[in-house]
């Protein structure tokens, strides 16, 4: 490491299921250093932007993970980590023991999904209900016997609302 270093906190997103944990390391870098223990995730990674940048963090988890079990993805964009937790069970109140959330720790509300709602997803997985919705609002064509289009419109056959009283005419 240059004496010119300069070391901050990489942007974290996160979220979570009963029992998994999604994180994203939200930063582009080389070479690339993480540890992660029952309780920890070390992570170190020099930027590729601008060489005298190193990202490092060290976070506590607030409960127990399975370190043999966490899984990793580098995008080249970013490093995604799939991390599972030790006993499955409600959502964690934080990710990390922290009595403050830091501030280079966000929610990934793309993948959150909420403790109420996961037991009504598809596979746990956000927007399942979102797809079903979709293909069934494409289908609602079929229901009808009339196909309509701008074409059908005609002003003349247009009844009179009430609160069009009293408005000027446009030209």
């Amino acid at each position: 490491m240059s004496p010119n270093a300069i070391i901050v906190p990489p942007p974290i997103m996160w979220a979570q299921r009963t029992d998994i944990i999604y994180l994203t390391v939200t930063v582009e870098c080389k070479d690339i250093e993480f540890k992660f223990t029952e309780s920890s995730m070390y992570f170190k990674g020099v930027s590729t932007s601008d060489a005298t940048k190193t990202y490092e963090v060290t976070l506590n988890f607030l409960n127990k993970i399975n370190p043999d079990k966490v899984i990793n993805k580098n995008t080249a964009r970013c490093i995604e980590f799939t991390i599972t937790k030790a006993e499955s069970g409600p959502y964690w109140n934080s990710l990390t023991t922290d009595k403050k959330k830091p501030h280079f720790l966000k929610v990934d509300f793309n993948k959150w999904v909420d403790e109420d709602n996961a037991d009504d997803e598809e596979g746990g997985l956000p927007g399942g209900d979102n797809l079903k919705f979709m293909e069934d609002f494409g289908n609602l064509n079929k229901f009808s016997d009339k196909k309509h289009s701008f074409d059908d419109f005609n002003p003349e056959e247009e009844e009179d609302d009430s609160d069009d009283e009293n408005l000027p005419n446009l030209e």
